[in-house]
């Protein structure tokens, strides 16, 4: 928690709108999780937003965030009230999202999945902030940069690979906003088998197909990208295309052959081999150019603690870009990307 932060009174202008605010966000793309406690924070200028994993408070920065809402008292340009609210839209998804599930086969709880996790919240972010400003009153907005580039345009590339006419990009990003974060990878490898493998594999077969899906996307670049460009993510999102179009022929080559039992296919969690099942990972603290810090991720026996992100954002491309359908869509924002295009500071850090 940024040790400046103070409470924001209950009732206050600025308190009033943010919980508009969230409560909205979490109309357009409704999940069942919600780790808010309803204790709302003003923090420095070092992160622009988080949520404690441990209480469920949310801290926004006053700075970037809180004095560009309705009801501060301060004058605000378009493009600051729009990092505002892609931050608020960003909280709100971490703060709605699961993260473990503790029974699942294919669950990765190495230190990918935050980079994972931040491109997805990202995505969904830069996916929903126009639709979110038009419906908050606020009007045409610009659409913020990214400020997790890299994580961003990896997973906009990946959910266009997993997308098609059986489970569409909107359903993709309906599910991976919902979580659990550990499943991200499933959930994609769920969107290729969809709708490029359904039409052979048994269902029985599905979990067995989704793991020898999901170690194409195991890339190892995953834990390097969190501030770099867009360029690095969008690379890393074509050589996981190479690897999961070459799977999915030999997925496809086996069940044409007639041969029995499911395609083989397990998930390599480098967390196995890291620490046994349970890896030590940087926990999304920080948001702006906070330092990143230690955290277990939660082992299956252990019970999911309340976990803390910061607020992140990137503009819509593609699939992902289209505005939600009522009932849908949230996602965060963030200060605008440094000149240097192959490494930026993010969001949630």
């Amino acid at each position: 928690m940024d040790s400046a932060a103070h409470l924001v009174p209950r009732g206050t202008a600025v308190y009033r709108e943010f919980e508009r605010l969230y409560r909205l966000a979490r109309t357009l793309r409704p999940t069942t999780t919600d780790r808010w406690n309803g204790v709302l924070l003003a923090g420095g200028s070092g992160n622009w937003g988080s949520v404690d994993r441990r209480s469920g408070a949310i801290t926004l920065s006053d700075q970037h965030v809180l004095r560009h809402l309705r009801g501060s008292g301060f004058p605000s340009t378009a493009a600051e009230q729009a990092q505002a609210l892609a931050t608020i839209l960003h909280e709100t998804t971490h703060a709605g999202m699961e993260i473990d599930a503790p029974q699942a086969r294919n669950a990765i709880r190495s230190n990918l999945i935050w980079n994972v996790m931040e491109g997805v919240a990202e995505v969904r972010a830069m996916a929903d902030i126009e639709a979110f400003a038009d419906r908050a009153g606020y009007g045409e907005l610009p659409v913020p940069d990214p400020q997790y580039p890299a994580p961003y345009a990896a997973i906009e590339g990946l959910i266009v690979q997993a997308s098609g006419p059986r489970k569409g990009d909107g359903a993709l990003l309906d599910a991976l906003s919902r979580g659990p974060g550990v499943l991200h990878l499933d959930c994609l490898a769920d969107g290729v088998l969809q709708n490029r493998l359904a039409d052979v594999v048994p269902t029985g077969d599905h979990p067995a197909v989704r793991a020898a899906l999901i170690r194409p996307m195991l890339h190892p670049a995953w834990t390097e990208i969190r501030h770099m460009g867009s360029s690095i993510g969008t690379g890393v999102a074509r050589d996981i295309a190479v690897k999961v179009n070459s799977a999915v022929d030999a997925i496809r080559g086996h069940y044409a052959s007639g041969r029995n039992g499911p395609f083989p296919g397990d998930v390599f969690d480098p967390a196995v081999r890291e620490r046994g099942g349970g890896a030590s990972t940087p926990d999304p603290d920080h948001r702006a150019d906070g330092s990143a810090r230690g955290a277990a991720m939660p082992s299956a026996q252990d019970k999911v603690p309340e976990m803390r992100f910061l607020d992140g954002l990137a503009p819509a491309a593609g699939a992902a870009r289209r505005p939600p359908s009522l009932g849908q869509g949230a996602r965060g924002a963030g200060r605008p990307a440094p000149p240097n295009p192959e490494r930026t500071t993010g969001r949630d850090r």
